[in-house]
């Protein structure tokens, strides 16, 4: 099978986690209005629930895209995602969109080319039960630590966007497993304790994702999110499924992380 079909997989996934998101952050006042049920309420709640729907829908084609390409690839489509969160953010939640952002989603998806010039299938070669833990336990801490006072509220938003974005990389990280031990017996998953690993995680990143939507914008929110999405199930595939890492996919990634990082700093 050639490239296409997984990365235009991958791409739809994202695609529809940042339009959900986008979706869930104009329809999240619906959290701060209280006890006052009129027509805008349930106005809110109803876009709300629309993009909880569409995030949802990543779950189908992420699956897809991990049965052709290992796990660190398919998250490095959320490049894509920011692309499309930066046209959806001007568009629907009329954020301030600056000329550079769209130089540096260029060069996310020049980052995203590269990264696949040097295309590896993951071996089944097995993965480190005690590094999966660790990986696991990283964004639970970061979370925790969220909560402290010490934040102002923009580096707040960004904690609790790169807990999301953690998570989100440990929800990849276990799906990728559970595709490796049973392939698309999908019924068979629940008797595994990684759909539970995979659960907690989409919880984690989701209660993450709503504290950052009510804390600050979407453009610090999303990029924060992505990148730790692109960064982690990276370090997963060294920790826990003992693959080697090489120049030009490293390279790659570094240079996506320094453009969500110069997008972040305009904010």
């Amino acid at each position: 099978m050639t490239l296409l079909f997984p990365i235009s997989m991958a791409m739809t996934a994202y695609f529809c986690l940042s339009l959900g998101f986008i979706l869930m952050k104009a329809g999240i006042g619906w959290l701060r209005r209280g006890k006052t049920k009129d027509l805008a309420y349930y106005r809110l709640l109803a876009l709300w629930v629309v993009g909880l729907i569409i995030t949802n829908i990543y779950g189908v084609p992420s699956a897809l895209a991990l049965r052709h390409l290992p796990a660190h690839l398919v998250s490095v489509f959320a490049g894509w995602g920011i692309v499309v969160l930066l046209i959806l953010s001007r568009l629907i939640l009329r954020e301030k969109i600056y000329r550079s952002d769209f130089i540096y989603s260029l060069l996310i998806m020049v980052g995203i080319f590269f990264l696949h010039l040097h295309r590896t299938d993951l071996p089944d070669r097995g993965f480190s039960l005690s590094g999966l833990i660790v990986f696991g336990l990283i964004p639970v801490g970061l979370f925790v630590i969220g909560f402290l006072k010490i934040f102002p509220p923009p580096l707040k938003t960004a904690v609790m966007g790169s807990v999301s974005g953690l998570s989100a990389g440990v929800m990849i990280v276990a799906l990728r497993i559970l595709v490796q031990i049973y392939h698309y017996q999908v019924g068979r998953y629940f008797s595994s304790p990684f759909a539970y690993l995979y659960i907690g995680a989409a919880l984690l990143s989701f209660t993450a994702l709503q504290l950052a939507f009510k804390s600050g914008p979407m453009m610090i929110t999303g990029p924060a999110q992505y990148s730790t999405t692109i960064v982690y199930p990276l370090i997963a595939a060294w920790l826990v499924f003992h693959q080697d890492l090489h120049l030009l996919p490293v390279s790659a990634v570094l240079l996506i992380m320094i453009c969500v990082i110069l997008i972040l700093k305009k904010r």
